[in-house]
């Protein structure tokens, strides 16, 4: 008999994001009818580092620890369902016996296979001042927009009401400076760029006419690929 394959899980960042994730993925592996693997959600309870750089050295030490535990649980496929964490990515990967996709290159290829060339980037401010995506694209064609500042603060305001489970979020306001973003830079496509994003956008009407780019949706892709292969 086969052993199930481990999937791995690095979440809680925030948590609502992560059990957003894990559900998303139980769906496509029904929707497929893959059998069910073992999956290892780890819930990590870290310092909030979405803006202060002085934590991240910190949530590092936690997410190494995270490596080696995954290590010996033998895990074969690891993922972390948070885009400013992949600050951290490389050092865990250095470390790391799985496979452990970056959430940003995948989201990054998708990209480029849609032949877009004008795409906004709606994500933290430490995942735009690190040039998680800005980096992808340097030397292609596609131009990456950010938000301006009064967009930007609302944006972070509302994902820390996410990660707090608030339902108080600001929707109306967020649809129109969003959909003004898009008019403003006449862009093809959207980056969700931070894992709380998918969740709001459940919740509020975009422009039609452009295209999203699901961070959480292209990871959960990407582990039902592993686990059919």
């Amino acid at each position: 008999m086969k052993k199930p394959i481990k999937i791995g899980i690095f979440g809680g960042m925030g948590a609502n994001a992560s059990a957003h994730f894990l559900q998303l993925l139980i769906n496509q592996i029904n929707q497929n009818k893959i059998p069910m693997p073992e999956i290892f959600l780890d819930s990590i309870a870290i310092d909030d580092f979405i803006n202060d750089n002085s934590k991240i050295n910190p949530a590092l030490k936690v997410l190494q620890n995270r490596v080696r535990v995954f290590n010996s649980l033998k895990i074969n496929m690891a993922v972390m369902t948070c885009n400013t964490a992949h600050i951290l990515h490389p050092h865990m990967l250095s470390n790391s016996n799985f496979y452990f996709p970056s959430l940003i290159d995948l989201v990054a290829k998708n990209i480029k296979k849609s032949n877009l060339k004008k795409i906004g980037l709606l994500a933290t401010s430490n995942t735009i001042k690190h040039n998680l995506y800005q980096n992808h694209f340097q030397k292609s064609k596609i131009k990456i927009y950010y938000p301006h500042s009064s967009l930007q603060i609302i944006l972070e305001t509302n994902i820390r009401k996410i990660i707090d489970s608030s339902n108080e979020l600001d929707k109306k306001l967020l649809i129109k400076e969003i959909n003004n973003f898009i008019k403003n830079n006449q862009l093809e496509g959207l980056i969700l760029g931070c894992t709380e994003l998918p969740l709001l956008f459940s919740k509020i009407k975009y422009h039609p006419s452009v295209t999203i780019f699901d961070s959480l949706s292209i990871l959960s892709d990407s582990v039902i690929k592993f686990i059919e292969c």
